[in-house]
């Protein structure tokens, strides 16, 4: 969405200032939702931290409110619960904004207009977006994220506070908070670690001072939920395929013993893979497009193949 409200909303940025723009964001937060959040966030804390906030992860601020406010209100209605809220949300809203996934995009931490009148964001940009969306609507809403232990690259994604529990969504994906992709790579993650935590972005600093890993922006460590909510792994160990046509990802049916698999397409964030669960060192042929593919079941192991 190429909108008007976008451009008014760039102009009152430029008007205001960032501190006059902050000031004014959570005023009108205040008016809208200090008293009676409709999605039961009457906790201080909760509303200071995670519906309040003009921003995230450090990204430029800039009115968001009028522009997603009218869009969030449409696809919650008739909502019974801030996370059905959410995932409703996570469902329509990128067709409303016009946004897609994608690694061209000018920066990782884009604000939600930027990442609306570029039409792409990466997973830090859409989670950006999709929290802002929640929080518009009242909907305490947080940005989570880590580097892979045992895998390269990173992740970010959304937690949204429903029913006394915090609840993550994987921005651009409908996929339930038990089913998501990325959960089995988190349950790697180790506090013993801080370049391997998990990391929710905050408002202001907690009692220890956690700082999001490569943001600089304040957080809390939330390693140890992802260790419990990842269902464990069968025996054996995981290894990662996707394909490419032409240097670009493509989702291609293949096989592996039989069963059946799809890889991640052009979509889908870079860091999700087809994930297969093999006995270690054994060897594996895939059958994908009439050809095939051998290799070793090594832990980790990336395999992206080239058609």
């Amino acid at each position: 969405m190429r909108s008007l409200l976008a451009l008014l909303a760039m102009l009152c940025a430029l008007t205001l200032g960032a501190q006059g723009l902050e000031a004014s964001h959570r005023a009108a937060m205040e008016a809208l939702y200090g008293e009676a959040n409709p999605w039961g966030a009457d906790d201080p804390a909760l509303f200071r931290e995670y519906v309040a906030p003009l921003t995230t992860l450090g990204e430029t601020p800039v009115d968001w409110l009028p522009v997603l406010r009218p869009i969030a209100q449409a696809l919650t209605a008739g909502a019974k619960t801030p996370l059905e809220a959410a995932m409703r949300l996570n469902r329509g809203l990128w067709k409303r904004v016009d946004v897609v996934y994608s690694t061209k995009r000018d920066k990782p931490n884009q604000d939600p207009l930027h990442s609306m009148r570029i039409g792409m964001a990466s997973c830090s940009g859409l989670s950006i977006l999709l929290v802002d969306a929640c929080r518009s609507v009242g909907i305490p809403a947080r940005v989570v994220g880590c580097r892979w232990r045992n895998k390269p690259g990173n992740h970010t994604w959304v937690e949204v506070w429903s029913e006394g529990d915090w609840h993550p969504l994987g921005a651009f994906e409908d996929t339930p908070p038990d089913k998501l992709w990325f959960l089995a790579d988190a349950a790697d993650a180790t506090d013993d670690d801080p370049r391997y935590a998990i990391y929710a972005a905050r408002a202001t600093p907690d009692a220890a001072g956690t700082i999001f890993y490569g943001w600089g922006v304040p957080a809390e460590r939330v390693t140890a939920r992802y260790a419990r909510k990842a269902t464990p792994a069968a025996e054996g160990v995981r290894v990662h395929i996707a394909a490419e046509r032409d240097g670009a990802r493509v989702a291609i049916p293949f096989t592996v013993e039989g069963k059946r698999y799809v890889t991640p397409g052009p979509l889908q964030d870079l860091n999700d893979y087809a994930t297969l669960t093999l006995p270690p060192g054994s060897t594996f042929t895939i059958h994908m497009e009439g050809r095939t593919f051998t290799h070793r079941a090594e832990p980790n192991a990336i395999f992206v193949e080239q058609l």
